[in-house]
């Protein structure tokens, strides 16, 4: 069985998962449902194939561009992502040029209502240039002031594959065998 989303069945996902609210605004940053803290390219990868969304070949090594279809998601119809050199998200740029009055208005609503107010700037009817930072490391910048709108997700210290300083002796042993 073959899971194919449509672009509707996408835009309705992503309100879903910006205007479920719980008791409190949400302490982390998520982008399609899923935490983007430590986040691996691969597990990142798989979850927007599930959505029903195939990367097209981007110039920038690291980067992963993926378009949003036709209508977008509230107007905003392409996703940049970028990866550090260890296959962990670094960030990610969702933008547009979104005319609709409606749709611009509906997107900075969704992200106070989930994320509660920003910790920089303002929103003001859901227009406005804010920053929410979470304790985790994470932020999110809305950019809804004019035509040309932004959304990025970034994860500030994303995590970085290294060694532990230990030696296995043991290991070294049998190896020299």
């Amino acid at each position: 069985m073959s899971l194919v989303v449509s672009r509707w069945q996408l835009g309705l996902l992503f309100l879903l998962v910006l205007s479920s609210k719980m008791f409190a605004a949400s302490s982390e940053a998520e982008l399609f449902g899923i935490k983007i803290n430590d986040l691996e390219k691969s597990q990142f990868e798989s979850h927007l194939k599930k959505m029903g969304l195939e990367a097209y070949p981007s110039y920038h090594q690291g980067v992963v561009t993926y378009s949003l279809g036709k209508e977008g998601i509230l107007g905003i119809k392409n996703l940049s992502v970028s990866f550090n050199r260890f296959a962990y998200f670094q960030q990610a740029t969702m933008s547009g040029v979104v005319e609709n009055a409606k749709q611009r208005s509906t997107l900075g609503r969704l992200l106070v209502e989930k994320y509660g107010e920003p910790t920089q700037g303002f929103v003001r009817d859901g227009y406005g240039r804010a920053t929410w930072y979470f304790s985790d490391g994470t932020m999110i910048q809305l950019r809804n002031t004019t035509f040309d709108v932004s959304v990025i997700y970034v994860d500030q210290a994303p995590k970085q594959v290294s060694t532990s300083g230990r030696i296995d002796v043991e290991a070294l042993l049998r190896k020299s065998r």
